[in-house]
């Protein structure tokens, strides 16, 4: 809840000019275009909560996108629930207490749950299906009803993130495998849920794609061609195979994050049906060019409930420094936590806008890129969205008979810019405020100048 009230803007591109972008085209009713290949389902929800919004008059977006968040914080505690169920049934309930703690609190957890991140939002209908498929044996209620829950929760998943596909096929296989006590009929209950999500989706497609298997055949048919993903980044970060086990080694906070990650492999030992999937994920992921962290987010609470499983190996082997790795690693994640949970991402893009819409006089805006190019997140200049003008250096400032009456200059040399902008407006430029990057956002950009970009937005008016 905290990470939802403070940790304003967006982590990555997709979590806004994906999503949000999408969410608000349903619900200022235009619609989707034809070629968005992703589910409509999670944008959709969210132009549901938008729709309510506006209809009871909050029309800031940032204010709007605070609603957004703090419903997202409520979702993510499902999280947490079914992991220390998971653990709870398979462990005892100490082990799910330190399970449902490292989900709740682990420093990235609070963050990328609390944004519009598909990887994020796809954790709870993957966790729920290994839940449901585990409950069917507990005779609580007809086994079917277990395995047709869990098949339409893992079909949910799947289309709220078509990369899990490797994790999916893994789970269908060894849920087709199963022996006593899976009944047949438990498993045809549970392959008649995944399907009827499947299907569902198909028919969402020829609702905004005008075809059938749209979202499938753009989001899953390059997988038919490996060679070329595994070679081919088509722009985005591309790493060699072993980038993820290097992410998660410094991700888990190092030097404990190599015991923790030993321990995963003796807890995988244990609760084999979930490390089959989570290795296949691994795997699968690893042999695509295209690597980012965040695609390692689905399978973290499940990575976590490995870690738990495999702690009493851990503890028997390193007794007397067992209690120490756990002072350092939550010492460390702590000053993380901290840094994440009260920092507004993207500071730089989103601010600037705001702080405009909220002055409620633009006629026109004009933001300069001068020494970094971004798309423009214009969502957060509200509605009725001003004329907006984006030119990057050496481009002409052709306003035409666009009202220009705000700049928000992008520059490593503002005072001798706003002299030539002003010059090519015709107009003075007056210094209004100056919006410095967050402390995440210049921590990310010293981590990864080359992807990271944090930039001082500086915002004149016309006079």
């Amino acid at each position: 809840m905290l990470a939802a009230v403070f940790s304003g803007g967006f982590l990555a591109s997709d979590d806004h000019h994906v999503v949000i972008g999408a969410a608000d085209q349903i619900a200022s009713g235009i619609g989707l275009p034809s070629t968005y290949a992703r589910s409509a389902l999670f944008p959709g929800v969210i132009a549901g909560v938008m729709t309510v919004t506006r209809g009871v008059g909050i029309h800031d977006p940032g204010v709007e996108m605070l609603v957004v968040r703090l419903l997202q914080a409520l979702f993510s505690l499902l999280v947490v629930y079914f992991v220390y169920r998971l653990l709870e049934r398979e462990l005892g309930e100490r082990s799910a207490m330190l399970g449902g703690v490292l989900v709740a609190a682990f420093f990235a957890m609070p963050v990328t749950a609390v944004h519009q991140l598909e990887e994020s939002v796809c954790q709870v209908p993957l966790l729920a299906a290994c839940w449901w498929w585990r409950r069917a044996e507990d005779g609580h209620q007809p086994p079917a009803v277990w395995g047709a829950l869990a098949g339409a929760a893992l079909g949910t998943a799947l289309i709220l993130r078509f990369p899990l596909i490797g994790f999916v096929a893994a789970f269908i296989i060894m849920v087709l495998l199963q022996r006593v006590p899976v009944t047949p009929a438990r498993k045809l209950a549970f392959l008649g849920g995944l399907a009827l999500v499947i299907v569902l989706q198909g028919y969402s497609n020829a609702v905004v794609n005008h075809q059938w298997w749209y979202s499938f055949i753009h989001r899953l048919g390059p997988m038919l061609h490996p060679q070329r993903m595994a070679v081919e980044a088509d722009g985005y970060p591309s790493s060699p195979p072993w980038h993820y086990i290097l992410t998660l080694l410094a991700a888990l906070i190092p030097p404990a994050s190599v015991l923790l990650l030993a321990a995963a492999v003796q807890g995988g030992i244990r609760l084999q049906f979930l490390a089959i999937a989570t290795l296949a994920f691994l795997v699968s992921h690893s042999l695509i060019a295209n690597k980012q962290e965040r695609f390692l987010l689905p399978i973290l609470p499940l990575l976590f409930i490995l870690v738990v499983a495999g702690l009493p190996w851990l503890a028997a082997r390193i007794a007397p420094a067992y209690r120490g790795m756990w002072w350092y690693f939550w010492v460390v994640n702590a000053a993380l936590l901290v840094v994440l949970t009260f920092s507004f991402a993207k500071k730089d893009r989103v601010e600037p806008l705001l702080y405009v819409y909220r002055r409620h006089d633009a006629t026109g805006v004009l933001v300069a890129q001068y020494n970094q190019t971004f798309g423009v997140p214009a969502y957060y200049l509200g509605k009725p969205q001003p004329p907006l003008l984006v030119v990057e250096k050496g481009q002409d400032v052709a306003a035409g008979t666009t009202p220009i009456n705000y700049v928000i200059l992008y520059s490593d040399t503002p005072e001798a810019d706003r002299v030539f902008l002003g010059g090519a407006l015709h107009r003075n430029l007056t210094l209004l405020t100056t919006i410095a990057p967050s402390l995440a956002d210049r921590l990310a950009h010293a981590i990864n100048p080359r992807h990271n970009k944090a930039r001082t937005a500086v915002i004149y008016t016309t006079s």
